[in-house]
């Protein structure tokens, strides 16, 4: 019955949005446990190591990775967060590719393999599974020697008993003995022993996710198969442990009992100790493991998202600009699609709310999945490889004593050091430098724009200053979305258009949206006496 509902749901959940069946607050506080494998490969980071955290929160990466996380299991988790992070990689991404494509079109194999990873889970402590692999070789049991021991004498005590029934008491004191030092073992070395189990499961899950047909051939190789096969005898001797310690949880009684036995005579600890010594040795073995579930489990997320999406695989090569047709935001549920063919950096004008940055986190978070899992929410895409950096969601930092100026200007002096560095770059600026006046926002904006148009930069930025627009003419491409105001209300399109907006809405949106007359008229005034409106 639990396997025909495991295969009703992966059948129902497959090409949804994940986000209908997790509960969200929780999801958002697993974020620093499943992005621990994550972390740990920062060292290990080569030249096209993508994302700095900046950029991951201004285009609300999380809630991106939410939206693919289709995962059944920690490892799964763990690995496409890692993934998304990275640009650069196109064996990674062509595997991906591949694989998903696999997952769609085979079913079967498909739910069986969710089915392994389902029961890997996603259990709280596994997610720290990464670093207990990395510390593998620290897992020591001290008085290993006296265990043997203890044990030999509590059976050399029972066959005493028998011979001599005067002396019996000496196996009842050897069985107390032996049972105290099996629960301190449980107690000492609980962190070792549950590390254990959890690499047992893992393993169990990876035998029999090769037994599924087409993932053998897809994925396995002679070295990785010969790894598996000696892990699995390395790890097979605790397998009885893990299943009584499911039926200890679940309340059973003769499991309880039986786990006092098994106590007594000290052979879950001989056990314990005997793989924990081939453990060590494993490592390289272990981390083949983990990978290779994460990246099913990956795969199969990825299936799941280009099932629910109009998507295309992008088209990176060369220095070529951007271009793209029917691009949207992957997270919005009805979205209004954009062309755009970039000849040059672009400016975006328009009014607040006119879909100025959101079209601008569209093209980032594109180019983001687009390098990390081959999948773009678009008809077209095509674009070089590149990083991605952005400066967007800024605000005021109480805490730190930062002021929204100060802390825009340390955004924008990461991107110009990442592009002196030579390295190709998307550069996406929401207003850039509104935090300071008119006058010097004006000329340093332009000192950065020009700047950055010198280098290997392809940049996006939004502002209100057509001064800027039009200081920069002939080197930056001006792009804009309209606005109207109709029977007292706001109309937006969220349709981009090529050129300059000789059209400003700001003071008849306020007018629109119920200001008094008397300030309409004033500002209406000023307007007319600075020449400008803003937009």
């Amino acid at each position: 019955m639990k396997k025909d509902y495991l295969k009703y749901k992966f059948k129902k959940e497959y090409g949804k949005d994940p986000r209908e069946f997790s509960y969200r607050d929780e999801s958002k506080d697993m974020i620093p446990k499943v992005s621990i494998y994550h972390e740990m490969q920062k060292e290990n980071a080569d030249k096209y190591y993508g994302l700095d955290k900046i950029t991951w929160d201004d285009i609300e990466m999380d809630e991106v990775f939410f939206r693919v996380n289709h995962t059944r299991s920690y490892a799964g988790e763990q690995m496409l967060y890692h993934k998304l992070h990275i640009l650069g990689d196109a064996g990674s991404r062509e595997e991906i590719d591949r694989e998903a494509a696999f997952f769609d079109e085979n079913e079967d194999a498909r739910i069986n393999a969710e089915a392994q990873l389902y029961k890997l889970g996603k259990g709280y402590i596994n997610y720290h599974i990464p670093e207990a692999i990395d510390n593998v070789e620290k897992i020591n049991f001290r008085h290993k020697f006296i265990c043997p021991i203890l044990s030999v004498l509590f059976f050399a005590s029972l066959i005493l008993g028998i011979v001599k029934p005067d002396l019996a008491g000496f196996s009842v004191i050897m069985g107390i003995v032996n049972l105290m030092v099996s629960i301190y073992i449980k107690m000492r070395y609980e962190q070792h022993l549950f590390s254990m189990g959890s690499f047992r499961m893992l393993v169990v899950c990876c035998k029999n996710l090769m037994k599924i047909k087409g993932v053998k051939e897809m994925y396995s190789n002679q070295e990785f198969e010969n790894s598996l096969d000696n892990i699995d005898k390395a790890t097979k001797k605790i397998d009885g442990f893990i299943a009584r310690k499911f039926a200890e949880d679940s309340g059973d009684t003769m499991s309880v009992i039986l786990g006092y036995v098994v106590g007594i005579t000290l052979i879950d600890a001989l056990l314990y100790m005997i793989v924990a010594d081939k453990l060590k040795k494993a490592k390289s073995e272990l981390w083949q493991c983990y990978r290779f579930a994460g990246d099913i489990d990956t795969a199969i997320s990825v299936a799941s998202f280009r099932n629910g999406i109009a998507w295309c695989k992008p088209v990176i090569e060369g220095n070529s600009k951007i271009k793209c047709t029917a691009l949207y935001h992957p997270l919005l549920e009805n979205p209004v699609t954009n062309d755009f063919d970039m000849e040059k950096n672009s400016f975006f004008t328009g009014a607040n709310a006119s879909g100025k940055s959101t079209f601008m986190k569209a093209v980032a978070i594109n180019v983001i999945l687009g390098e990390s899992i081959y999948t773009c929410a678009a008809d077209e895409f095509y674009f070089p490889e590149m990083y991605v950096m952005t400066s967007m969601a800024l605000r005021d930092d109480v805490l730190m004593g930062e002021s929204y100026y100060v802390k825009e200007v340390k955004y924008l002096k990461r991107m110009l050091e990442k592009v002196e560095s030579g390295d190709k770059t998307l550069i996406v600026i929401d207003e850039i430098l509104k935090g300071t006046n008119t006058k010097e926002r004006v000329a340093a904006s332009k000192a950065v724009l020009d700047y950055l148009s010198e280098k290997p930069a392809i940049v996006l930025t939004a502002t209100h200053d057509l001064e800027l627009v039009e200081q920069m003419d002939g080197r930056y491409d001006a792009y804009y979305f309209e606005c109207s105001v109709e029977e007292n209300d706001v109309k937006f399109s969220y349709k981009l258009h090529k050129g300059k907006n000789d059209i400003t809405n700001a003071i008849n949106i306020m007018k629109a949206m119920g200001f008094p007359e008397k300030v309409v008229k004033n500002a209406m005034k000023n307007a007319e006496e600075t020449g400008k409106m803003a937009i």
